[in-house]
């Protein structure tokens, strides 16, 4: 009898004991799965790359560490990195120019960023009022990363910047202003005179900036004269020389500030110095 009183005994403080500790123990492993969940994410790579295509160069450019601290001297790298690619000539680019490029990076990470043009010196730019002259600019595309969701990004990211599309080229244009943002489409391809969007927001909703493209006449046809035959004008016929209305200066979201890409001595319709 003894004896089966001090087995029905341990039994119950067994069972006490289970039914107390299964609380403490599931407290536990909430504990370490919710540690598990508040710990940070591993921190993205902080180094963007850059590359230029006309001098094959590479710039590792950092602008923070692993911890968010400001890293010193990349200003005088980028300079150098951004330099004329026709005159070797280097001139200081703009510091805030350089965090949207680095923020660009970081935005697509693993894909680097291949620079075009940066600084432009005066005896090789075309347009007098280019802010690549200035260091205010760069042309660049994204490995990996379409022009259109590029274009898309700069202009709702960032304010008070320039952003130029050019689809039938392979880069976007991004420039720093200080008071307004404008936005342009050019419509022509590497080489050629600018030819100009005269409504670009609307030209991205209708698709008509993906589809478009230029009609391009040998210019050896200017001074002959037109054949003889049914499709020539009768004389003393009136002919239209109205331009279409296509092909304008290019239009900004707001007032274009004085580094506006297109010369003001640009006619609607007429072909102008291409879009810094």
């Amino acid at each position: 009898m003894a004896g089966f009183r001090r087995r029905l005994l341990t039994l119950i403080v067994l069972a006490v004991f289970t039914t107390a500790a299964g609380p403490a123990r599931a407290t536990l492993a909430g504990s370490r799965t919710s540690v598990q969940r508040s710990r940070p994410p591993r921190p993205r790579s902080t180094v963007v790359e850059l590359y230029n295509v006309n001098r094959h160069e590479m710039l590792q450019l950092k602008l923070r560490d692993e911890r968010g601290r400001a890293v010193r001297g990349p200003q005088k790298r980028f300079d150098r990195f951004l330099r004329c690619h026709y005159t070797n000539q280097q001139h200081t680019m703009n510091p805030r120019l350089m965090a949207l490029l680095y923020s660009t990076g970081r935005h697509w990470p693993g894909h680097r960023l291949e620079v075009v043009s940066g600084y432009r010196h005066p005896s090789v730019a075309k347009n007098p009022r280019s802010p690549h002259m200035k260091g205010l600019a760069c042309d660049f595309r994204v490995a990996g990363v379409s022009n259109t969701q590029l274009r898309d990004y700069l202009r709702s990211a960032y304010k008070n910047v320039g952003v130029g599309y050019y689809p039938n080229s392979s880069f976007v244009h991004l420039d720093v202003r200080k008071d307004r943002s404008a936005f342009w489409i050019d419509y022509s391809g590497p080489g050629e005179r600018a030819i100009y969007s005269e409504n670009p927001s609307q030209d991205l909703k209708s698709g008509r900036a993906e589809t478009y493209r230029p009609t391009k006449i040998d210019e050896s046809w200017i001074n002959e004269q037109p054949p003889d035959d049914d499709r020539s004008p009768a004389p003393g016929a009136v002919v239209s020389t109205a331009p279409p209305s296509s092909l304008t200066t290019p239009s900004a979201e707001t007032a274009a500030p004085e580094n506006a890409p297109p010369s003001p001595a640009v006619k609607p319709g007429a072909m102008g110095a291409r879009a810094p």
